[in-house]
């Protein structure tokens, strides 16, 4: 017997809390893409509602989020979103994979959403458009993360798409909002915004 089927058994014996830590250390969608469908153990374990509530579809490069290749996002939509979209509480997304991932499924839990490495033009069109996100954040959405990096707009830009019209738009059309944090970062310094507390949203 080879050493890599000493080690299968190895670890098809281990014991569940002992594979939950293991899945614990891994990146989430290493664990989707390398233990989804092995066998039906594994994948009690990998959908368990405590592990999946947090679905973060971005990996973290050279000091950036960027988001998962093609085959692995192939593959947790097709394979892995039609079994746990009804068990996800939160979700990290980027300009890459949003339309796959938030227009094409409906997250009936979904309540806390972290939007990562966004253009502003990209935002504010998603933001006035008749699309998913805006429907999840007049009637779902009650902590909100935005992360805008546009190297092609100037902190002080004034445009129709400026981050003062962008906060407007999700504070008025946020209905459940209770946490956004919102942080810009361009080719200039980031910009720094104060805004009056609003009586149901906590800035931080």
């Amino acid at each position: 017997m080879n050493a890599s089927s000493n080690n299968n058994i190895i670890i098809l014996d281990l014991p569940n809390e002992i594979l939950v830590i293991i899945f614990n250390k891994l990146n989430m969608i290493d664990a989707f893409y390398s233990l989804v469908d092995v066998n039906e153990r594994f994948n009690r374990l990998v959908f368990d509602r405590l592990y999946i509530h947090n679905l973060d579809l971005t990996v973290k490069s050279s000091n950036r989020m960027s988001s998962i290749n093609n085959q692995m996002l192939d593959k947790v939509c097709e394979k892995i979103l039609p079994r746990i979209y009804h068990q996800v509480n939160k979700l990290t997304v980027e300009p890459y994979s949003i339309e796959r991932l938030l227009f094409t499924t409906g997250y009936p839990q979904l309540d806390s959403l972290s939007l990562i490495n966004f253009q502003k033009e990209t935002f504010y069109k998603y933001l006035t458009g008749n699309t998913m996100l805006r429907f999840l954040l007049m009637d779902q959405i009650k902590h909100l993360v935005v992360e805008i990096k546009d190297e092609t707009t100037t902190a002080t830009g004034l445009s129709y798409k400026n981050t003062l019209d962008i906060l407007s738009l999700i504070l008025f059309s946020s209905k459940r909002l209770t946490h956004l944090i919102f942080s810009e970062w361009s080719s200039e310094e980031p910009l720094a915004i104060s805004i009056f507390n609003h009586p149901q949203v906590c800035w931080q």
